[in-house]
């Protein structure tokens, strides 16, 4: 009779000398005993728990691919070896399919993540772009309060002189005209304005006007007409 208790059964199965030796270091450098290893194994193989079967593999697709096909061979060699009657190619074949169904499972899961990944980014990408458009129109209507607030003040000082003086209407200017009055070349400009959005080159063009004017370029046209 063995002194293991009347809960307990002593176990004892033929294993391979290196492969057992191999096993025992292997436990040892994680500081456990073959004895809890085979047990944990043991439990959670009877309670077929995929969640602990993850968390032994870890989040690496990799391994835990590998756990799940380690596994999927030696249960159905345990199956082949217990069931005289089933060749040893029905066996292979109910490997290969196994294997193939837990490779597509995986697959599918990869692809879902990745999928995920690149629709965060792209509405974080439109999200930044509709901000930028707020943006630029905010720096535009605080532009024009300024130029208002500036000929308000120059329309009471000319009221209360002697005297008026005639405004001359802007004209439309080409990208030459533009270039010059912006002080820039004529490259400078056009590349702003395929680079920037129509707001934010308005704002570029007041920046750089002598009167503070923003231009926008007329597609019909072909000239850059002033903006108030």
């Amino acid at each position: 009779m063995s002194n293991t208790g009347r809960t307990k059964k002593l176990a004892s199965f033929n294993c391979d000398q290196r492969m057992w030796e191999q096993f025992i270091a292997r436990c040892k450098s994680k500081g456990t005993t073959a004895t809890a290893t085979l047990i944990g194994f043991i439990e959670l193989y009877l309670d077929d728990s995929q969640d602990k079967l993850d968390a032994i593999g870890g989040n690496d697709l990799d391994e835990r691919l590998d756990s799940k096909i380690k596994a999927s061979v030696e249960e159905y060699l345990f199956a082949s070896s217990n069931n005289n009657s089933s060749s040893s190619n029905e066996t292979i074949i109910a490997i290969c399919e196994r294997l193939d169904k837990l490779e597509s499972e995986f697959s599918s899961e990869f692809n879902s993540n990745q999928t995920t990944a690149i629709d965060d980014l792209e509405k974080k990408v439109e999200g930044m772009i509709a901000r930028m458009t707020q943006l630029a129109e905010a720096i535009v209507k605080i532009q024009d309060y300024l130029n208002n607030q500036q000929k308000r003040g120059q329309k009471s000082y000319y009221n209360n002189s002697s005297f008026k003086v005639h405004t001359p209407r802007m004209q439309p200017l080409t990208e030459e005209g533009l270039a010059k009055r912006l002080g820039v070349s004529e490259e400078t400009v056009r590349k702003e304005r395929i680079k920037l959005p129509p707001p934010l080159f308005v704002a570029w063009c007041k920046g750089k006007d002598r009167a503070g004017l923003g231009w926008e370029f007329n597609e019909n046209t072909g000239f850059y007409h002033p903006v108030s």
